[in-house]
């Protein structure tokens, strides 16, 4: 019987610079959502974003604003990363994200500054 090696949902890996480096990575071709965002709906549209981006909302929310495709959002569940503790291994805790609660904060000011219904999503 052969079973399908099934695949979830993933971090995005960053190119590996050794050449010794094996792993099961996909390589998927990326995009530019903030354009995307723009021709695909209008400012007429009521648009609900649910993110949870792996830390690169600090990235993708400042593109919104520059590229005015912050317009088109009209509300956002965002999983904001930071720098909390987890559990790697039984008894060590170690810091994931190098962002401060306190900057996502400000990233939900900026949101609902632009107009943006802003939630905290956990």
């Amino acid at each position: 019987m052969n079973v399908e090696r099934r695949k979830g949902m993933g971090r995005i890996q960053g190119v590996q610079s050794s050449s010794n480096f094996v792993g099961d990575f996909e390589k998927i071709q990326g995009f530019d959502f903030a354009s995307w965002l723009k021709s695909m709906v209008s400012e007429r549209d009521y648009v609900l974003v649910k993110m949870d981006v792996e830390g690169t909302e600090f990235h993708l929310i400042p593109r919104f604003i520059e590229t005015g495709a912050i317009c088109h959002i009209d509300e956002m569940f965002l999983e904001c990363h930071y720098n909390r503790w987890q559990r790697s291994c039984p008894g060590v805790r170690s810091s994931k994200y190098q962002k401060t609660y306190s900057q996502c904060l400000d990233l939900f000011h900026s949101l609902r500054q632009s107009g943006v219904l802003a939630h905290q999503w956990w």
